[in-house]
Parts: structure tokens; sequence; C-alpha cells
């Protein structure tokens, strides 16, 4: 059973930098710190993009995984057999 930890624990920490990683990517087409504040939003005059670009759709897919793994750590690091 403690392989089982290991191998989820390992998957988990490596899809939080892959999460890490992309956000940050997204984060440096806005440039500066304003980025982070929503000064994005000043290139939407002509509508907003329809749609997620590739990056987008990696991080969408990261986010999630990293939600129902969040969820399955704490399940298996919970078990009474493990103890």
């Amino acid at each position: 059973m403690s392989i089982l930890i290991i191998v989820m624990v390992s998957i988990y920490v490596a899809v939080s930098v892959g999460l890490i990683w992309t956000v940050m990517m997204q984060m440096s087409k806005h440039a500066g710190l304003g980025g982070a504040f929503g000064s994005g939003s000043l290139y939407t005059v002509f509508g907003r993009e329809k749609g997620l670009d590739t990056l987008g759709k990696i991080t969408l897919t990261l986010a999630i995984t990293f939600m129902a793994l969040s969820v399955l750590v704490a399940y298996v690091l919970n078990l009474p057999s493990i103890h």
C-alpha cells in the first residue's frame, strides 16, 4: 500500500508543478503585475476570444486533475489499513 501512496503523491506533485507552470505561462501574456489583477481585460475591446487556446485547455485539464487527485490522495492517506 505504501507504493500506491508514493505513486499517487508523485503524480500529485507533477500535476501541481504543471498547473503552476501553465498558469504562469498564461500570465506572461499580460505583461507586469497588472495582469494578475485584470488589466488583461484591456485587450477585449472587440469582444472576448471564443473558446480556449491550447494552453487554456491544458490548464483546465490540469486543474480538474488536481482537484480529483486532491480527493483521492486524501482518501488513500486516511485508509485504516495504512496505519
